[in-house]
């Protein structure tokens, strides 16, 4: 299988042409061909639906039911009283007749599940309703600044990342192509993940989306040799022989990588995926290669641990979030997924 390697941002900014990618023919993997129920959290006075408009195209791939959930805060409509009460119930129904005329706008259904509820804060409240309804994918709009190129993560954002216990996907404007370009970014040496489980879920999930839309699947590793066995050298500007002996222990690290993403790519014994080397630091190079290769969804992972605040809600997370013009799908690792990675 070819491996391209595209070093950092300058092989990226010489490529004016996206490269094409395989189209995977194959049934949607179980991971994704057992989801049922796609809850998508809308918010009805915006002017773009772009996860309702993702949503109606995955509810008809998947055959999956669609509910539209809504949580809203009206001040002053939180006390005692039945004139409050009234007023409560005259919005809430007010809010499902107007989610239910979205569904109509853009599911073609007027049989589609809504929900509409008044309360605060939003994010327990969605968590409650991604319980009640067993979902198994979650669609929220981004807040996405064109001008800047850029998605807007607000406070609210970084709970729902951290606690959804379900693939969380982030639509941001425009349109998948007929046949959408998937990515699964792994990161077979992150030394929280020693067991390769997080990468076997993002590249499973990303590998379903791509084979229920007929699309297609690349895996990308964005790697930045840091030890300093290889860094100290070059960085100190030492002489030709220890440069030759760097250049060899930066080829045997690239070779190692490149095994590994290989074997994620082929894992489950299903169709390999092309895979792609991205020498660089993840912040710079990935949104440079979604950009490049005109990418629809790039498939994330969060590890759920005890660390999993600051493992993905740090600055560069936040920064590497943000500079995605595609959609982004959040995945976590599901219960029962043990499979270690052979490299």
């Amino acid at each position: 299988m070819r491996i391209p390697i595209r070093n950092c941002t300058d092989a990226l900014r010489q490529s004016p042409s996206c490269r094409s990618l395989p189209a995977v023919k194959a049934r949607p993997h179980p991971a994704l061909r057992g989801a049922r129920r796609l809850l998508v959290v809308v918010d009805p006075a915006a002017a773009a639906q772009p996860a309702l408009e993702k949503a109606a195209r995955l509810g008809r791939a998947l055959r999956a039911a669609v509910e539209l959930y809504t949580c809203d805060f009206r001040e002053g409509l939180d006390g005692p009283g039945r004139g409050l009460a009234a007023a409560r119930r005259g919005y809430v129904a007010a809010g499902e007749a107007l989610l239910r005329g979205l569904a109509r706008e853009y599911l073609k259904s007027g049989r589609a599940a809504v929900r509409y509820e008044l309360g605060h804060p939003r994010v327990p409240r969605i968590l409650a309703e991604v319980r009640r309804t067993r979902a198994d994918l979650v669609i929220v709009d981004s807040h996405f600044h064109p001008g800047a190129r850029r998605a807007l993560f607000g406070p609210s954002d970084w709970p729902l990342i951290r606690d959804c216990p379900v693939p969380l996907l982030y639509a941001k404007p425009g349109r998948w192509h007929g046949a959408p370009r998937i990515a699964a970014a792994v990161d077979p040496r992150h030394p929280a993940d020693r067991r390769a489980r997080l990468d076997v879920e993002i590249v499973a999930q990303a590998r379903a989306l791509a084979r229920a839309l007929k699309g297609s699947l690349s895996v990308v590793h964005a790697w930045l040799p840091l030890e300093p066995a290889v860094a100290g050298p070059v960085a100190l500007g030492l002489p030709g022989a220890a440069g030759g002996a760097v250049e060899q222990r930066l080829a045997d690290a690239e070779a190692h990588a490149a095994r590994a993403v290989t074997a994620l790519s082929r894992g489950g014994g299903r169709p390999p995926a092309e895979v792609v080397l991205l020498r660089g630091a993840a912040v710079e190079t990935l949104p440079g290669f979604a950009e490049v290769e005109g990418l629809d969804v790039i498939a994330l992972g969060a590890v759920s641990r005890g660390r999993l605040y600051e493992a993905l809600v740090g600055a560069t997370a936040e920064r590497l979030l943000e500079r995605f013009a595609c959609d982004v799908l959040v995945v976590k690792v599901r219960r029962g997924v043990r499979r270690r990675i052979p490299v």
